[in-house]
């Protein structure tokens, strides 16, 4: 074969135009580049992505549609806050190679390019919306749990959003199902990792901040509820005892995890300071919201920064407030924690 090749290459120089039209013929060059197959971050990245365009054109179809002016304002209020908040993470999910072709492309639109292909099985009503933001929410979770660290901090901030999100639109739409989410017991690794391209994990001090950082506000959300349930009387009562218990469960596993780890482990105290000394009508009723909101950004800075086995119970805490604060708060930031203008960036 080589014999073969040389022969041609030599007729073709010595002997006038014998190749012309025949192609390029590198002799020694470098073989043809083949790239590597998808490591486990991009096969998560790229199904989230499908199902963020199939949302985004869904929710702007429900907005669209004939009637929907008349819908109720909360509703309306929902479904603009989600239209706000899908764009933002779908270009969470996107690489800086992505990101610079699309700004290139919307700066400069190409008459002759190929347009991107549409969605497919986009969500015709609230209800198909809400089952593609449930099995979004629930990717999310899934992914966050396999995924580099630096990925997994966005996931699960995608994952704890679109529970809120499918959360407010049902209660305000009153249409469709949300299944209950993900438990730390279901977050179990679903996908084979390639060996290609294995994920990675955050730095080592982080992990031991952000876990010692989860247990002083766990152990203090269960005291404040504790103090809070003293002051209420019937279901109130019992459900502020539930979070109560609930807190100190975390705080406790938590705890045994950091021992494990060699991480911080911090002690629950008999008793913490609160807000002014004492707890006024005002103060008391504001700060099941504040717990909550402070919970769920600390939950998602340990999902990103902990080793892949100690991820679950954070999502699942993650996921847990961001549900409690669909029912207390009308807005949430379409990626708790991260700031909307400058996402993590996912390597190329």
């Amino acid at each position: 074969m080589l014999r073969g090749t040389l022969a041609a290459l030599a007729a073709g120089t010595f002997g006038g135009a014998a190749l012309t039209g025949c192609g390029r013929v590198a002799l020694g060059g470098p073989e043809e580049y083949t790239p590597p197959p998808p490591g486990i971050d991009d096969l998560y990245r790229r199904d989230l992505l499908t199902l963020l365009d199939r949302a985004i054109a869904g929710a702007d179809g429900i907005s669209a549609a004939d009637g929907a002016e008349d819908a109720e304002p909360a509703f309306s209020a929902d479904l603009r806050v989600l239209l706000a908040a899908l764009p933002v993470q779908r270009r969470a999910m996107l690489t800086g190679a992505e990101q610079e072709r699309e700004s290139e492309a919307s700066a400069d639109p190409d008459p002759d390019a190929t347009a991107a292909p549409a969605p497919t099985d986009v969500p015709a009503d609230l209800a198909e919306l809400l089952a593609v933001l449930v099995e979004l929410r629930d990717l999310a979770a899934d992914a966050s749990r396999q995924v580099s660290g630096s990925l997994a901090r966005a996931t699960a901030a995608i994952a704890a959003r679109t529970a809120w999100s499918a959360l407010r639109l049902h209660s305000s739409g009153h249409a469709g199902e949300v299944p209950a989410s993900p438990t730390a017991e279901d977050l179990v690794p679903r996908r084979e990792v390639p060996e290609t391209d294995p994920p990675s994990i955050g730095a080592e001090e982080d992990y031991r901040t952000t876990i010692e950082r989860a247990q002083q506000e766990e152990w203090y959300a269960g005291y404040v509820h504790e103090v809070l349930a003293a002051r209420s009387t019937g279901e109130e009562r019992e459900s502020l005892l539930a979070w109560s218990e609930l807190h100190r469960t975390r705080a406790e596993q938590l705890a045994a995890v950091a021992e494990e780890d060699g991480a911080p482990v911090v002690v629950r105290q008999a008793v913490y300071a609160l807000p002014g000394g004492r707890l006024d009508e005002k103060t008391a009723g504001t700060l099941p919201t504040t717990l909550a909101q402070g919970l769920l950004l600390d939950h998602l800075a340990l999902a990103g920064a902990a080793p892949f086995d100690r991820r679950p119970l954070s999502i699942a805490a993650a996921l847990a407030e961001a549900e409690l604060l669909a029912g207390l708060v009308d807005r949430m930031d379409p990626l708790p924690g991260l700031v909307a203008e400058d996402p993590p960036p996912v390597e190329d």
